[in-house]
């Protein structure tokens, strides 16, 4: 038998409990934190527990962003028995971080007329060695290429961070920045190497970034900050997690304007290495009269953006017309810097039997190594043009009844009396010559009915063949093979335009036109810097799936003339 004072105390304790457990137990609102002191590296976790269904957005957790940086939030939902009956309790869990030092307030939640009060928490400075372990083991760096450019000129700007070998890292790196008065785009996505900095290991995180400065004068490139956390192994093997927060130094950068030598009238192009060159398809030119020639120029320069690349000029030569194409854009990275590449094609027809002078085409540009105003030019050059290949246009039809006009001819004389006249002599010698023609394919009928049907279909070339022998004249870099195998690869396709791009599907032309003007000019081009490379043609053949098209079923053949009824 259980003695009435051990169950007695028994009770009272269950009552105790329950009096304890009622505010997380009855439809109430509760809110507590783990800590309320801390420094200003470490963070606190709020605990919020509602017994009903609620949203955060019911609380208005955005007030908190005025003292704490929200680094995560979750929500959990649970079934609890209350006096027998179910009820629903939601809990909320948010890791907050302090926005700086001092008394910070966690502001009152309330609801359906439950409210908690509202929490001090009080931030303090870190401790000078605790400090020192932090910068040692974890720490940030920023810096441009140059405190000083021209305006539109590309410096680099680098975002580093340095963590030890022996921690391990959460959180991101800062996003891309924006500036209103310079162009910013990335240079490739993020790189991890490793570095040693005073005797130790470290993993290094970096970003690089493209700043175009657009307007003179002082560009401001503010601190970048990491939020975070790191986790380390102690001594004594355990496992500690501090959270952190990190901040880098912000650059002043002097943006001059153009100079004063600069002519008023020309665009300002700030580049290095700037090259500007032609090439001709075919190469090189043949021009006749009527017929099409096609010319690209190209324009490539290092340390800026390509949209910064002037227009080119054709210019105007009499007895030329000129249709232009849309330019191509395009940047690559060598090293820290862009490099860019303007790509204007245009189709020259020759209209005159004659010698056509192309003007000259040059572009001024600035040298930022020299500082200094340069020229690049394609001089002026002279081609005969010949006669056209092509077939000369019927006489002009006749206005009346649409038929060509014939020339006049003289009335023939008439035949003496008792001769035969020309026209009856004109006739007869038709009338012969139409029955021999009939005797003569009746015979030849009669010999294909005696010998089976020869194939007509013409050979199918190996346009596999044609590709290989493309590759591996792309491999020894031989641009001579290259340039023929390239013709005869795209004919056994069956492509068989006027020039190599017309034999291509438009959609490809845009690629290949700056293959074959670099191919053309290391033919031809007696200024060629380097040998030529054919990796870049060899990776445009190995991405154009250009193979001949399937083989159609050859039709029916026509029933034989005159065939006996079977």
């Amino acid at each position: 038998m259980v003695n009435p004072a051990k169950r007695s105390h028994a009770y009272g304790m269950l009552l105790l409990l329950l009096l304890l457990l009622s505010p997380w137990l009855r439809a109430e609102l509760a809110a507590h934190v783990d800590r309320q002191v801390i420094d200003e590296n470490d963070v606190i976790v709020l605990e919020i527990r509602y017994g009903g269904q609620a949203r955060g957005d019911d609380f208005g957790f955005d007030r908190l962003e005025d003292d704490f940086i929200i680094l995560n939030q979750q929500r959990a939902h649970q079934l609890a028995l209350i006096q027998g009956r179910p009820h629903a309790v939601t809990s909320w869990s948010l890791t907050l971080q302090p926005k700086r030092r001092g008394a910070l307030t966690i502001p009152s939640f309330s609801i359906d007329g439950e409210q908690t009060k509202p929490i001090i928490i009080t931030v303090t400075e870190p401790t000078a060695q605790a400090r020192q372990e932090m910068a040692q083991m974890v720490f940030m760096e920023t810096d441009v290429s140059s405190n000083e450019v021209w305006v539109q000129e590309q410096l680099t700007y680098r975002v580093r961070l340095y963590y030890s070998e022996n921690a391990v890292l959460f959180g991101e790196l800062p996003p891309m920045p924006r500036f209103e008065e310079a162009v910013v785009e990335p240079m490739g996505g993020a790189s991890n190497y490793m570095e040693v900095r005073d005797g130790q290991n470290y993993l290094v995180i970096e970003r690089r970034y493209a700043l175009v400065p657009q307007r003179s004068g002082t560009l401001e490139v503010p601190p970048e900050s990491f939020v975070g956390a790191v986790r380390v192994s102690t001594a004594d093997g355990a496992i500690r997690r501090r959270n952190l927060r990190l901040a880098s130094e912000g650059h002043r950068i002097e943006v001059r304007p153009q100079p004063d030598a600069w002519p008023a009238d020309a665009p300002w192009l700030p580049a290095r290495n700037l090259t500007l060159g032609d090439a001709f398809d075919p190469n090189p030119p043949r021009f006749r009269q009527g017929e099409p020639i096609n010319r690209v120029l190209t324009l490539q320069a290092q340390g800026l953006a390509a949209s910064s690349l002037p227009e080119l000029d054709f210019g105007t030569t009499p007895g030329v017309r000129h249709y232009s194409e849309s330019p191509v854009l395009d940047e690559d990275r060598r090293g820290d810097r862009f490099v860019a590449t303007r790509i204007q094609a245009a189709t020259l027809m020759a209209q005159v039997v004659d010698f056509i002078d192309l003007p000259e085409i040059s572009v001024l540009w600035w040298d930022l190594d020299s500082d200094t105003i340069r020229r690049a030019v394609i001089p002026s050059r002279r081609f005969p043009v010949a006669p056209s290949n092509l077939p000369q246009a019927l006489p002009d039809p006749d206005p009346v009844n649409g038929l060509a006009r014939p020339q006049a001819a003289a009335s023939p004389p008439e035949s003496p009396v008792g001769e035969i006249g020309t026209w009856p002599a004109l006739t007869l010698i038709a009338i012969l010559l139409w029955v021999g023609a009939a005797l003569y394919g009746l015979w030849h009928i009669r010999q294909r009915r005696a010998q089976p049907p020869a194939s007509t279909a013409p050979p199918v070339p190996n346009a596999a063949a044609e590709r290989k022998a493309l590759l591996a004249a792309c491999a020894a870099n031989d641009p001579t093979k290259a340039r023929r195998a390239l013709d005869r690869w795209l004919r056994a396709c069956g492509d068989h335009g006027d020039t190599l791009l017309q034999r291509v599907p438009p959609e490809s032309r845009g690629a290949l036109r700056p293959l074959l003007a670099e191919l053309d000019q290391a033919l031809y081009s007696s200024a060629a810097a380097k040998p030529w490379n054919g990796k870049a043609l060899a990776s445009w053949v190995k991405r154009h799936h250009h193979s001949t098209p399937p083989s159609q079923p050859r039709p029916a053949a026509l029933p034989e003339l005159y065939a006996p009824n079977r």
